[in-house]
């Protein structure tokens, strides 16, 4: 039988151990998170990338146009009060830029009191966290127990209760939805039936909210699933951005008008800017840190969708290159973990997309099991620096150890590649 996805319990039987744990580390774990972040919504303060997100659900569903800066900013004032607003606060740099798929994601939000409306974007959230929490299991031989040592145990508290995926939900961002998504979806796959394959296709088509971080996803999908998987999640993500274009302008055309919308007016915010913005996780921060070090002169480089989809042509390029030289396709976990690499470390992104880093731990478990303890420390290290926050580092002049890591990350996929295991 090919490489098992989770561990082997077949159906409701795996269900009903779930349940039966309902004390786990996993499920505490995810209970803690959920109760942190239900205390954030208490504050008026907190959450405003998500209202953000409901807002222009709202919008779209009352006939505006999400995508009018002019409009988003102005509520954004009201709901956000800055008495004293620069030129580098939230206010003057905030917007709504997801893709029209995102609509149709936030629309059932849009239709809440916005009270309400955060009290369920938590449960969501802690759904999500329990998903995430249970990605150490993933993909354990039929024979395998699950690790049942202290680091095992703690696991779960690791990769939910630290400052970035509490940083996550303290800022209404959308980490924590799509990376449990992920992980959800491949429990749905392991199941073989129709409506398994449908409801994981639907979980991964939630992270192309964001499709210059999703992008992976879709040869992830084909590699684990073959290319009706892969076809069915290209079409579900593309029939959502039809109906949220057509929600918008009632004509799929206007896709072309938020691509140009996108392209002017994207870079435009201080936050996106990597010469500005020290969280950012790609590899052009990267460079102009070694540039400005090496040579006093920083190279900068904004990225375009062209130098995105570029980078992971190149990365894409070397995974392939890699496994030739192996000779043998690699293990699901590994693939998994080259594909959330390659997700925050080839487009322009922010320190918050990090989370999605989380989708390693399976192939960092495995180094220490049946592969390199060393290359699996090196990547347990260089994971959880992902976990500290810039302003406890920078003080000590390392305030880019965030594409440090996830540079490391990278490198360590390149030399630890597992093979696929034939399990009995």
């Amino acid at each position: 039988m090919c490489e098992a996805s989770w561990r082997a319990r077949p159906g409701l039987a795996w269900l009903s151990g779930t349940l039966r744990s309902a004390f786990s580390a996993e499920c505490l774990a995810a209970s803690l998170f959920t109760a942190i972040a239900w205390g954030f919504t208490t504050s008026p303060q907190l959450l405003p990338d998500f209202y953000i997100y409901r807002l222009g659900s709202e919008l779209a569903l009352q006939g505006q146009s999400p995508y009018n800066l002019a409009t988003i900013r102005a509520q954004v004032a009201v709901q956000f009060p800055d008495p004293e607003p620069s030129p580098d606060s939230f206010v003057n740099n905030c917007g709504y830029f997801l893709p029209p798929q995102a609509l149709m994601v936030f629309a059932p939000w849009a239709f809440m009191p916005w009270g309400m409306a955060k009290v369920v974007w938590v449960v969501v959230q802690g759904a999500a966290a329990f998903a995430i929490a249970l990605l150490p299991r993933a993909w354990l031989p039929t024979a395998g127990p699950a690790n049942r040592s202290l680091i095992g145990r703690l696991l779960p508290f690791l990769l939910l209760l630290n400052f970035l995926t509490l940083g996550v939900a303290m800022v209404g961002q959308t980490t924590v939805l799509t990376t449990g998504c992920i992980a959800a979806g491949l429990w749905c796959w392991s199941r073989p039936s129709r409506l398994g394959f449908w409801l994981g296709v639907l979980l991964w088509s939630v992270p192309f909210i964001k499709p210059h971080v999703a992008l992976p996803l879709i040869p992830l999908a084909w590699y684990l699933g073959g290319w009706k998987r892969a076809a069915a999640l290209v079409g579900v993500v593309a029939a959502f951005n039809l109906l949220g274009g057509w929600l918008v302008s009632g004509s799929p055309e206007f896709l072309q008008d938020y691509f140009d919308f996108l392209r002017d007016s994207h870079r435009a915010v201080v936050f996106n800017q990597a010469a500005r913005n020290y969280e950012i996780t790609s590899w052009n921060r990267l460079l102009l840190v070694a540039t400005d070090w090496l040579m006093a002169q920083p190279v900068v480089i904004e990225q375009t969708a062209s130098i995105t989809l570029a980078a992971y042509g190149v990365w894409g390029g070397m995974v392939l290159v890699r496994c030739a030289v192996a000779g043998q396709k690699p293990a699901a976990a590994w693939v998994l973990a080259a594909a959330a690499v390659a997700a925050v470390g080839c487009p322009q992104v922010l320190g918050y997309e990090a989370l999605i880093l989380v989708l390693t731990v399976p192939w960092i478990r495995d180094l220490f099991t049946v592969g390199s303890p060393w290359i699996g420390t090196v990547a347990a290290v260089a994971l959880g620096l992902q976990a500290i926050p810039l302003q406890v580092l920078a003080p000590i002049g390392f305030d880019f150890h965030r594409p440090l890591a996830v540079a490391v990350l990278a490198l360590a996929v390149g030399v630890g590649l597992l093979p696929r295991r034939d399990l009995p």
